[in-house]
C-alpha cells in the first residue's frame, strides 16, 4: 500500500503544465447488472469531455456513446449551456470550460418556457450582458466540456455512457460516492491503474487525483 501512494505521488507532480499532460488513471468498478442504475446520478454531477472549440453543439452530443442525430433532435428537448436555454443545435461551443445540460421535455410551464424552439420561448428571462472571458480560445483549440445529463436522457444513455467510461473530476466523484455510502457497498471490485484496490481505499485514492477515467463494468473479471 506505501509502495503504490509513493509510486502515485511521483506521478502527480506538483508543476500544473506537468499535471495537465500526464496520462489520466483510470478507475473501474465491477457491479451487478442490476444495481449499474443507482450509479447513473454520477451523469448528473458532469463528465468532462474535450472537443475542439466552435465544435456545433449537435455535432458534439451525436458522438456521445448511444447518441444519434435522430435521438439528439427528437429527444433532447432541453438544452442549457452555462445556464442558458439553447435552441440552435448549431450553436458553437466555446470558451474554456463550457458545461452543457440535457435532458427530455421538462413538466410544467417552466417546461413549456424552456423547451427547444417552443411556443413559450419568448417568455424566457432575458440573460444579461456575458462577463469578458479571461482567456480566449482559438477555432482550433482543443476545450474541455462538462456535460450533465437528465431525466429520461440520463435513464435512456446513461448506463451505455458509464459503461464505455467517462473522464470525470476526482471531488465531484468522491462527493457523490460520500453522499451515498449505500452505493460502496454494491461495488463487487475496483481497481485504479490496472490494481485492485479494496472499496475502504476507494475514495481516499480517488481523492489524490484531479481528473480520472471511470467505467462501470458489469461483467465478471474473467469474461474482461
Amino acid at each position: 500500500m506505501l509502495f503504490f501512494l509513493l509510486e502515485r505521488q511521483k506521478r502527480l507532480k506538483t508543476d500544473g503544465f506537468a499535471k495537465m499532460k500526464a496520462p489520466l488513471s483510470e478507475l473501474i468498478l465491477h457491479i451487478s447488472a442490476e444495481n449499474i442504475s443507482f450509479f447513473l446520478g454520477i451523469l448528473q454531477t458532469g463528465v468532462q469531455i474535450r472537443v475542439v472549440s466552435k465544435t456545433s453543439l449537435g455535432d458534439f452530443l451525436c458522438k456521445c456513446p448511444g447518441f444519434s442525430l435522430r435521438y439528439v433532435e427528437k429527444e433532447v428537448q432541453t438544452i442549457f449551456i452555462n445556464g442558458k436555454a439553447v435552441d440552435d443545435l448549431q450553436t458553437p461551443l466555446s470558451g474554456r470550460q463550457p458545461v452543457v445540460a440535457i435532458s427530455a421535455a421538462m413538466p410544467g410551464l417552466a417546461g413549456a418556457i424552456f423547451r427547444r424552439n417552443g411556443l413559450h420561448a419568448s417568455l424566457r428571462t432575458s440573460p444579461g450582458p456575458e462577463p469578458e472571458r479571461e482567456e480566449r480560445v482559438q477555432g482550433n483549440e482543443t476545450i474541455e466540456v462538462t456535460l450533465k445529463l437528465f431525466n429520461t436522457i440520463l435513464r435512456d444513455k446513461g448506463e451505455e455512457i458509464l459503461r464505455s467510461g467517462v473522464v470525470i473530476a476526482s471531488a465531484r466523484l468522491v462527493d457523490f460516492l460520500e453522499k451515498r455510502r449505500e452505493l460502496l457497498e454494491m461495488i463487487e471490485k475496483a481497481s485504479l491503474d490496472a490494481r485492485e484496490i479494496s472499496v475502504d481505499e476507494l475514495l481516499s485514492l480517488v481523492g489524490e487525483e484531479g481528473s480520472l477515467k471511470l467505467r462501470l463494468c458489469t461483467k465478471q473479471p474473467d469474461e474482461l
